[in-house]
């Protein structure tokens, strides 16, 4: 932003110093993160995982452990149901790359609800 120069809010269009008025300031990241599947809910469900299994599923390292959706927890959630231990999987950050996400659409997902069928 140019010190001085008004643009116009995103949400409303009133001009302001910054690309939000103070009437539509941006959620902070970890109120973004509430709005989403990153909830507290999802926190707790992440822990627990990590917790009771604390090495990766994939590889046995130990280290920087991620909790994965598997394609049964999105479709849990896009039926608004919720997502259960039996619907992640614990593994690290490395390997939970490799392995695509598994949102509908995907390979991963799509191989999934084939075999569920």
């Amino acid at each position: 932003m140019i010190p001085g120069v008004l643009v116009p809010c995103g949400i409303c269009g009133v001009p302001s110093p910054q690309t939000r008025c103070p009437e539509h300031p941006r959620a902070t990241r970890a109120r973004e993160r509430d709005e989403t599947q990153y909830g507290r809910a999802w926190r707790n469900l992440s822990k627990r995982a990590r917790r009771l299994q604390p090495f990766c599923q994939d590889c046995g390292t130990k280290a920087n452990l991620t909790t994965d959706h598997t394609p049964a927890a999105h479709h849990a959630r896009l039926n608004r149901r919720p997502i259960t231990l039996a619907m992640v999987e614990v593994v690290c950050a490395s390997c939970n790359a490799k392995r695509g996400p598994a949102i509908p659409g995907s390979r991963r997902y799509e191989e999934w609800e084939a075999r569920s069928a």
